[in-house]
Parts: C-alpha cells; structure tokens; sequence
C-alpha cells in the first residue's frame, strides 16, 4: 500500500511539472467550457515541427505560339521565386525556365523547353538534393488534358514529367517531391504523377480551367496558395485556404490534391478541412522551406461591414464601405470586387487560363487617407433594379504583393437603406472534427456560422451537455468556435456533437455529427486548477485498458506504378 502511495505522489509530481511545462509551450487560445466539474483537457497537444525540407526548386512559366497572357504567366512565376527567396532558398538552390530568358528577367535561367526541364530534373536537381531531402518544383502555364504548355510548340506530357521524376528518384533516393501546377486541366496529371513519397497539388480538376486572379497578375489559386506559404503555412494548410479564395472569387475550378498516393485529387468540401477522404494527413506537416524559420502573421483584414444595405435609384446608386487592414510587411492595396447575385465566370475551357472579372464586376480600390489602416471608398452603380445585390470580396495585399485571405459581406439596394424584415434562420457547420474517424486523446472541435443579417452567438454540446459558447463581434469575419476536448472523460463508443448558431431575431438553426470516442491503454485525464488567475493542468489519473484498439491510421501503403 504504501509502495502504491508513493508512486502515485511520484505520477503527481511529475505530470504537475510536465504539464506546466506543457502550458509554457502552448500559445494557441481555447474557448474554456461551460462544465460544474471542469475535468477538462483546455492545453492541445504538443505537435512535433516537420523534419521534412527542400534543398531545390524548378520552376517554369509556359507560353504558347500566340504569348497569350505571357507577361501574366512569368509575372505570376516571378512572384513563386520571390516566395522562395524569402523562405531562406538561395539563388544556387533555384532553377528558374521561363519564355524571356535575359536582362528583362534577371530571375530565369534558362528558356522554358522540354528539354531543359529534362536537365533541370534529370541533371541539375541531383547535385543539390540527396536521399534525406526533397525536390519541389512548380509550374504555370496554359494547358490541356495531360499536357501543359511550356514554350512555343513544345508540349510536356503528364508521362514525360513522371519519367523525369523517376530518373531523379533512381539517381538520388530522393525522400519526396512536391509537385504544384496552375493551369487548365491540371488535375489530369495527378494520376500518372502519383507515388510513395509524393505530393501532387493542381489548382484544377481534369475538367475544368484556371482562372487569373482579378487583375491578372497571377493565377486565381496561386496568388493564395504562394501567399500563404510565404507566411510559413504548410502545404495543407495553404491548399485549403486557396481553395477557399477560389470559392470567394466565383471560380469553377476544384482545386486538387494527392498524398496518398492513390492517384485520385481531392477538393475539400465546403466548410471543412483537411485531411478529408485519406488526402491531406502528409500534406498538412510539410513546410516549403530549406531550414524552419520564424514567421510574420500573414496580412489579416480584421473587419469589414456585416450585411450592407444602401438606397435604391433608378439612375446612379451610391454605397460606402469602410475596413480594417492589418499587416507586418505593409499594405499596398486594398480592393473591394463587387460580384452580382448569381454571377458565373464565363471559362471558355480552351486551355487558356482565363480573367476571373467580366463587365458585371466591379472592382474599386479602397482608400487609407488618415494612414491609420482603415480603407474605405465610395461606390457607383449606374441602372441597377430594385432589390439588385451583390457579394463583396474584401482584398489585401501587402508592400511584397502577397494576398490576404478573401472576407466577404454582401450589399444590397433597395427602397429605403435599411434592413428588412430577419425570417432567415443562420447557418452553421462543424468543420472539425471528421465524423468518419475514431477518436481519442484531446481532439479539437470546429464549428463556424453565418447570417444574412447578424449572428449573435454559437453554442457547442456534446451529448446534449453544453460544453461552450462565444459570441459574435458586429463584423466580419466572424471567428469560429474552437474547442478542445478530452475524449477520455467520456465514455467510448458513439457520441452525438452539435453546433447551435442563433442570430440577433433569435432565429436558430443547428447541425450535428456522430462520432466513436476510441480511448486505448494510459487514458491522461486533466483536471484544471486556476491558481492566481492562471491555469495549471494536472494529470490526477491513469487507467489502464485491456485490449486497445487500434486507431484508424492514414494509407502510407505503396503507390502503385503505372505501366508507360
């Protein structure tokens, strides 16, 4: 008995010290529970930084017989090896093809042929990585099904790139490539590209275009995707904003990704995340960086207007908007894209990237004229009918040309400039975690809402049990409810998850997953004890099962190789 005494002072003592530990190192704000006995996990677990790095990068901007949109393709790659330059890669660890080679460009190397892709692959790519590191290389060009255009007549297979990939393999036992195409179709290569130790991203399905984005500048996912990674996000994460900021603009274009090497692209469905249908656990804990580094927080648009409203005239309508922009590296511009109720872009799905902007659009950039971050501006619509609305897609872009994430709002016209009438309930999803996986340890729970007028609140319960709350500020974006919660104080097996959203008319609406709470052997159950005003998590138990059961684990099987 005392023997037991003392290894439970022992198991105290310890996981007291760990876990303040523990609390040092966790910086990430939880939403705390509303519970009587508060055994509640409220520190996320302690994620190991990826190992993983890149020792080279390919890029090549293509061009075809015609150098439609040249200038917006190299400009768009321009902007790749500037993201790459500031993520620590030197000059020596760039290979740049490009249409113009010369003073004009003073970033490529050489002309962007199929041929010196071949050597850049094949030749240079193995003097600079070996088998503990990896290759990315990236690519934009025009395109069609399983051919991408790279310079005047000449035409890269999907099967020639995947050849040239595995002559680098083969000489270096190379730990991974990463592989990320925008253009038209680019998805069509992900099934002959796909294998072990491969991440494969194309801002397209096979079927679809590629959109620019709204001043043709870059391309329509890229401008998210690189800006992203610019900011320090993994791969994942910036695959998921940039298929947001694709959703934003209007674009019908599915990004894809493949890291599990089934040959099949995935696009996260709307309001979820990544890893979703077996893509994603690979791609989330991959930087695209030579060594980690510290990061600046990307540029943030903290608040622009909730729902607008502005008097209806049958000549010229007027409406103002005002925001908030926030940066570390500066603005450069802030611009409001006006887009008609139902809009569509027109994708002539010729191979051709096409302008994400038609004659319906407006696009009005905001003004700062105090420099205190606040833009705003004034804007015109000439013969508009009563009731016309729009949806506006707030963008930022910092003194390095990156892109903020897309906040949109929405402005509508009608008689007098006020708010009709709320009899529309709010919206509201769980977008983590994923209803299909088994559970355990401390998991963290999503939900985020919306309204056509004003969200008030969003409630979280876990088997009717009201475990959190948070209120909604009276602008946008509204921040997403996020929860972390210990699955070992409950019970294993099924468990019913539901969002609550309720807007400022008291209207509701809800939404609910089942999941299985899986707990195997040395369960860590927390109790939180607020000392002083802060918080010190101790770990009072351990409970020992028989029997654990296997949690479910992502396919790391072989990718299966094609036959030529």
């Amino acid at each position: 008995m005392r023997f037991h005494k003392r290894v439970l002072t022992f198991i105290l003592l310890t996981s007291t010290f760990l876990s303040m530990l523990h609390l040092q190192n966790t910086t990430q704000s939880v939403v705390q529970a509303n519970c009587d006995s508060c055994l509640i996990n409220q520190a996320p677990p302690i994620t190991e930084p990826s190992t993983d790095v890149q020792n080279a990068w390919i890029l090549l901007a293509g061009d075809t017989s015609d150098h439609r949109d040249m200038a917006s393709i190299q400009n768009a790659v321009n902007i790749i090896y500037e993201v790459l330059r500031g993520a620590g890669f030197t000059s020596e660890q760039l290979y740049y093809l490009g249409p113009e080679v010369g003073p004009s460009q003073p970033y490529v190397n050489t002309s962007a042929t199929k041929i010196n892709l071949q050597y850049a692959i094949e030749t240079w790519a193995p003097q600079h990585v070996d088998s503990t590191q990896s290759l990315g290389i990236a690519i934009i060009s025009h395109g069609a099904i399983n051919a991408l255009a790279v310079m005047v007549g000449d035409v890269l297979r999907d099967y020639h790139l995947d050849s040239y990939l595995d002559a680098f393999e083969a000489a270096t036992g190379s730990k991974r490539i990463i592989v990320v195409i925008e253009g038209c179709h680019s998805g069509s290569f992900i099934d002959e590209l796909s294998q072990d130790n491969r991440i494969i991203v194309t801002s397209t399905a096979t079927y679809f275009g590629a959109a620019f984005n709204a001043d043709r500048t870059n391309g329509a996912f890229s401008e998210s995707f690189w800006s992203s990674i610019a900011f320090c996000a993994t791969i994942g994460h910036a695959f998921e904003e940039a298929v947001e900021h694709i959703r934003d603009l209007g674009c019908n274009q599915s990004p894809q990704l493949d890291d599990n090497h089934d040959g099949i692209g995935t696009t996260p469905y709307p309001n979820d995340f990544l890893p979703t249908g077996g893509e994603g656990f690979d791609a989330l804990n991959v930087h695209i960086w030579p060594r980690p580094r510290v990061c600046q927080p990307k540029i943030q648009i903290k608040m622009i207007p909730l729902p607008m409203y502005a008097i209806w005239d049958s000549f010229t309508s007027v409406a103002n908007i005002g925001v908030e922009v926030e940066s570390s590296t500066g603005i450069s511009k802030v611009i409001a894209r006006f887009v008609p109720s139902g809009w569509e872009p027109n994708d002539p799905l010729d191979g051709y990237m096409y302008p994400i902007n038609d004659a319906s659009i407006k696009t009005v950039e905001l003004e700062d004229p105090l420099m205190n971050g606040i833009y705003s501006g004034d804007v015109a619509f000439d013969g508009l009918a009563l009731g016309d609305s729009f949806k506006v897609n707030i963008l930022a872009y910092d003194a390095d040309g990156m892109a903020s994430d897309i906040v949109s709002t929405s402005l509508s016209f009608n008689a007098d400039g006020e708010a009709p009438p709320d009899i529309e309930p709010p919206s509201i999803y769980i977008t983590k975690p994923d209803s299909e996986d088994a559970l355990s340890d401390v998991i963290e729970i999503y939900a985020k809402g919306d309204d056509n007028q004003e969200l008030e609140n969003i409630e979280l319960y876990i088997d009717g049990v009201l475990v959190a709350d948070i209120s909604m500020p009276d602008y946008y974006p509204y921040p997403e409810l996020h929860f972390m919660c210990n699955t070992s104080l409950y019970k294993d097996g099924s468990h019913n998850i539901t969002a609550v959203a309720i807007d400022q008319e008291g209207l509701t609406n809800q939404t609910s997953i089942l999941v299985t709470f899986d707990n195997g052997s040395n369960n860590l159950i927390y109790y939180v004890v607020s000392i002083g005003g802060g918080a010190i998590v101790i770990l009072t138990y351990i409970a020992i099962k028989a029997n654990k059961k296997k949690r479910r684990k992502p396919n790391k099987g072989k990718g299966k190789k094609k036959k030529k």
